[in-house]
């Protein structure tokens, strides 16, 4: 399975213009100048009175374009949530995994009571997931140690089977099929079904992974998604789904995951496993 920045760059060109997102708060992007290779999305006028919890993102292509996934990452901002994107907006080059340890680092620092006072007072750095597209979801992957993070969104991805020194060369994290057994986090697979490059590596991890919660969906789409569609189209409801139960602990949305919601949706080979206990998890 290979990696293409020109695929992901057509998907730049296709984006439209950011909306403003279907959650109650008014989304935006920007920067901070103490973030620099960063894109921080929020409401443009945090609610006082709902903690905002914490999605460190990855782009696909491992792209260093904070505003690759924007239309996805406004409307996950607006229903209440903080989401950091690893490149600054309209960003080049590459990313590693250390972009997203500095945005979780740098959010820990400045979040809530104990953090630096104003736009991210409340934000809960106690509740973070962490995902990625593509390349940028085998970085989430590496993020599996970090005792701050709760749950894994591996969107159209997977391990390859590819050697250390060949993924180093072709500038992704060159972790083999194996790997699966070290992750002990739980984690929803969000693939493009068979037409999808990353399709038998999700679907393949899915299977391997034990001993946490787990949940795989495919939309049939491939391997782009629905992302360059207003909101992020069907991928940005099933984000929004996710998020909203696993870390504002809406219950509500698990009849989206497990009661059929997500198959009504266009959603296919959708499989779970140990779902019932993901809030104590």
């Amino acid at each position: 399975m290979k990696w293409h920045l020109s695929a992901v760059t057509a998907l730049i060109s296709a984006t439209p213009s950011l909306a403003a997102g279907t959650g109650p708060y008014d989304a935006a992007h920007s920067t901070d100048i103490t973030l620099p290779r960063h894109t921080i999305y929020m409401p443009r006028n945090p609610p006082a009175n709902e903690s905002l919890p914490v999605l460190i993102w990855g782009n696909g292509a491992c792209s260093a374009n904070g505003t690759l996934f924007g239309n996805l990452l406004t409307n996950i901002a607006s229903h209440g949530f903080i989401a950091i994107a690893s490149g600054r907006p309209n960003g080049r080059g590459r990313t590693t995994v250390d972009y997203m340890k500095d945005a979780l680092d740098w959010i820990e620092r400045r979040a809530g009571a104990g953090g630096t006072r104003g736009k991210y007072a409340t934000v809960d750095a106690s509740r973070v997931a962490v995902a990625g597209q593509s390349c940028g979801g085998l970085e989430a992957y590496q993020m599996r140690d970090d005792p701050r993070v709760q749950y894994l969104g591996i969107f159209n991805s997977g391990f390859l089977d590819v050697p250390g020194f060949l993924g180093g060369l072709l500038g992704i994290p060159g972790e083999g099929p194996e790997t699966i057994e070290e992750v002990d986090l739980p984690v929803f697979y969000f693939l493009g079904g068979e037409e999808d490059i990353a399709y038998p590596n999700g679907m393949a991890d899915y299977a391997a992974l034990s001993g946490v919660p787990k949940w795989v969906g495919n939309f049939p789409v491939g391997h782009m998604g629905t992302y360059a569609k207003p909101e992020g189209g069907e991928f940005g409801v099933a984000a929004v789904n996710w998020l909203k139960w696993v870390l504002k602990k809406d219950t509500s949305q698990a009849e989206w995951f497990t009661g059929g919601g997500a198959e009504a949706a266009g959603w296919e080979e959708v499989a779970s496993e140990g779902l019932d206990g993901l809030l104590t998890f």
